[in-house]
């Protein structure tokens, strides 16, 4: 392969330095490297305990198969090198002449040297540590590594490099060319976990490649070793989610599950849950497992995101589905254990199973408001059988709200297939409401509609419990039309029972002959 120009190595390596500073390997020498391009002219300035050198150049630049010699430069371009270690100065400029060649200026601090042996030691010697300090030429220096000894051969170039993120450069040039095995990617991934410290630089190699590493058990096992080292959640969210958006098989998935688990921030966690979620391809058990990931997640507002998202998914297996519920027995919110129960609820039928899992979970919250939102949606999506009417019953007798449980008590007095005992039962806690406003609108509420003599009887029994005359000749103003209509005598005496215990005449003189 012929060699890259410098200025297409600068733009597969340097790019990345703008502007930036970083650690080397070593834990006992700060470097840093910056980059600069202004007017076509690039600068590059290294600094490290021993000195400096600073780079400045303009044109295309070639360099020999041996990195230590200058092979070409164009028209009107230039390079010039200068380094200094412990006050001692040295620089070359380089110049290309009319007929290609090149014409060197030395100089050993400001003294200009004659161009010989001890110049060219040092354009070779700096060319070097130039080349492996900014990534130039990376992708020709790593072609000539592997024709001569494969990935060993550039892992052991790599060993030079003391830059996380030269060699994430050539890391992404040998991953990107060649077809690496499974032990190749172990070492590989073996080397990044031994000397790389930098979680970003790991995160653009994996981001880029993860999917390689995840085709065979041993590259896998590797590679969640290097997830399972990173400090950072945020960086390992983005290498799994964007190994997600390939072509992984079940087997893949669960690894990338796996990684995701052990994450510790919630919110990275849940984003990558969510990526795996919108996949069409998962089987019943990932997002069992998936649910199960979410039982886990110490908050309620990300526990919830997943369980709602798990929701949404068409055919959700019963035992995913069961774990599910489980998994919101671990919500501590009333707030958030409403969002999922009413995403399910409107999901889909459920079992009586689940019924009387969310009835249980209901004794135990503390708000009436979203106990009643969760009741409001099981009457209006599900059928409830006597056997949970009881659990109703001590949800209400729990509330404190009179508001919230008139609101429960109307809906169940409507539900035209509750038992005339369960319906007595109901309208015994009616009558246990301490306001008679709230009362009062159950009773005029469920007397619009159709009801049977036993159930007229129930509520006029409620109604002549009413202390207040107003009241009272409110509910009876209202069941005037439905006594009418059952045209029962036994009914009616009951109704001008009522009327009598009406002490002002005002109030019953409005009642006393609606019925006749």
């Amino acid at each position: 392969m012929k060699n890259r120009s410098l200025v297409m190595g600068v733009a597969i390596a340097i790019l990345a330095l703008l502007s930036f500073t970083h650690e080397v390997k070593s834990q006992d020498e700060k470097t840093s490297t910056s980059y600069t391009v202004n007017r076509g002219v690039h600068t590059i300035t290294h600094r490290n305990s021993q000195g400096r050198f600073q780079m400045e150049y303009e044109g295309k630049i070639e360099f020999t198969d041996d990195d230590k010699a200058i092979k070409s430069i164009s028209r009107g371009g230039y390079l010039l090198i200068r380094k200094t270690t412990f006050g001692d100065r040295r620089e070359v400029l380089a110049e290309p002449n009319s007929d290609g060649s090149i014409n060197y200026e030395y100089r050993v601090g400001r003294s200009r040297q004659d161009w010989g042996k001890e110049g060219q030691e040092f354009l070779a010697n700096v060319l070097l540590e130039v080349i492996r300090t900014t990534g130039m030429g990376a992708e020709g220096r790593v072609e000539r590594f592997y024709k001569a000894g494969g990935v060993n051969a550039v892992m052991q170039e790599l060993s030079h490099i003391r830059s996380d993120n030269v060699s994430r450069i050539y890391l992404d040039v040998l991953m990107d060319n060649h077809e690496l095995s499974s032990s190749e990617l172990v070492g590989v991934a073996q080397y990044i976990t031994k000397e790389l410290d930098s979680d970003y630089y790991i995160s653009e190699i994996f981001k880029n490649h993860g999917d390689k590493f995840l085709k065979s058990q041993e590259a896998t096992g590797a590679f969640l070793d290097v997830i399972r080292r990173m400090d950072s959640d945020h960086y390992v969210s983005q290498i799994l989610e964007r190994m997600l958006r390939e072509d992984l098989d079940a087997t893949s998935v669960a690894k990338v599950l796996q990684a995701a688990s052990n994450m510790d921030s919630d919110h990275y966690k849940t984003e990558v849950l969510k990526e795996l979620l919108d996949r069409r391809d998962l089987d019943n058990t990932t997002v069992d497992q998936i649910i199960k990931a979410a039982a886990d997640i110490d908050s309620d507002h990300y526990a919830t995101i997943i369980l709602r998202d798990a929701l949404d998914r068409p055919n959700l297996s019963d035992d995913a589905f069961n774990n599910l519920m489980n998994a919101v027995s671990h919500i501590d919110s009333d707030h958030y254990v409403t969002e999922t129960f009413r995403s399910m609820l409107r999901n889909r039928d459920v079992s009586d199973k689940v019924v009387e899992a969310i009835m249980n979970r209901l004794e135990y919250m503390d708000s009436d408001h979203y106990r009643t939102l969760i009741l409001n949606d099981l009457f209006e999506n599900q059928k409830i059988s006597d056997k949970y009417f009881e659990s109703l019953l001590r949800t209400v007798t729990d509330m404190d709200s009179d508001h919230y449980a008139s609101q429960v008590l109307s809906k169940l007095l409507k539900n035209d297939e509750i038992s005339d005992a369960t319906y007595s039962q109901v309208l015994s806690k009616v009558a246990e409401i301490d306001s008679d406003h709230y009362k009062v609108t159950i009773l005029k509420d469920v007397m619009r509609g159709d009801l049977t003599k036993s159930h007229m009887m129930s509520l006029l029994k409620v109604a002549d419990e009413i202390d207040s005359d107003y009241y009272k000749s409110e509910v009876l103003k209202g069941a005037c039309d439905a006594v009418r209509e059952l045209n029962d005598e036994v009914v009616k005496d009951e109704f001008r029972k009522v009327a009598r215990g009406i002490r002002s005449d005002t109030y019953y003189g409005r009642v006393a002959r609606c019925i006749d």
